[in-house]
């Protein structure tokens, strides 16, 4: 057992003896799909595996989405936090609820001011994260797309180029990809480790307080599809890194 969690553990119950007790490394995390016309709070860890997303009635969450098994709770494990990550980005093409053209490609040219793109860096731009146990308020992030980076990804050395009509040439240098920083240096590390009891309430929630997020209905997604009617789904996800600590088996 790491001796920062086992001295965590003795100052919180004494000396008990926590030898039968195991520290594996482990996540809790919850993905959530953003609502297309906009929102003004996205919340995580609310709507356990086998439930129904509330943006996406029906899509229903697997192990995919998230590993919680009980409404705003870890359940019966003891759960010590070291890291905050969080994550957006389009949901698969194969995923979504339009048929993709060929050469599909998020527009991200700067001209277009409702470019998919552009609608997705608006939303990482902004944005507060609060996480509260037991209804009292522990961390308040601003910006947390930002802050709190998935320290994980596909770093993508090349993107196609864009054009801005049909009936325009290809032009090189007119798209651009964003998204968080993948870095595994960049992650929000929590220092002193936060322990979550067991059963304990857990609510954690994005909030947009200036505003709802810029809508993705109709966006202009790419130069191959027609925008008219499309809407593109966004997914949010909330990770807790750390160590699950149970007892032995």
């Amino acid at each position: 057992m790491s001796p920062e969690i086992l001295d965590s553990l003795q100052k919180r119950f004494g000396s008990a003896d926590f030898s039968r007790y195991q520290v594996v490394r482990g996540q809790k995390y919850d993905f959530c799909r953003l609502q297309a016309a906009g929102t003004n709070s996205v919340s995580f860890f609310s709507n356990p595996i086998g439930s129904s997303d509330p943006a996406a009635p029906t899509v229903f969450k697997t192990l995919e989405q998230t590993n919680l098994v009980k409404n705003a709770s870890f359940g019966q494990e003891y759960f010590a936090l070291t890291q905050i990550r969080t994550y957006i980005n389009f949901v698969p093409q194969a995923r979504q609820s339009f048929t993709p053209g060929s050469n599909f490609v998020y527009r991200g040219y700067t001209a277009l001011t409702t470019s998919a793109m552009e609608q997705l860096q608006t939303v990482m731009n902004t944005g507060v994260l609060e996480i509260k146990f037991a209804q009292k308020l522990y961390y308040q992030i601003a910006r947390p797309f930002v802050q709190c980076p998935p320290g994980f990804g596909i770093d993508v050395q090349s993107l196609a180029s864009c054009r801005t009509g049909v009936a325009e040439t290809q032009v090189s240098d007119t798209n651009w990809l964003v998204r968080p920083d993948y870095r595994a240096a960049s992650v929000y590390n929590i220092d002193p480790i936060q322990i979550i009891e067991p059963e304990i309430q857990i609510q954690a929630a994005i909030n947009f307080p200036n505003g709802n997020t810029p809508s993705f209905t109709g966006v202009t997604l790419t130069t191959a599809n027609d925008s008219v009617g499309l809407v593109a789904s966004v997914e949010l996800g909330l990770i807790f890194d750390g160590y699950v600590i149970r007892p032995s088996q």
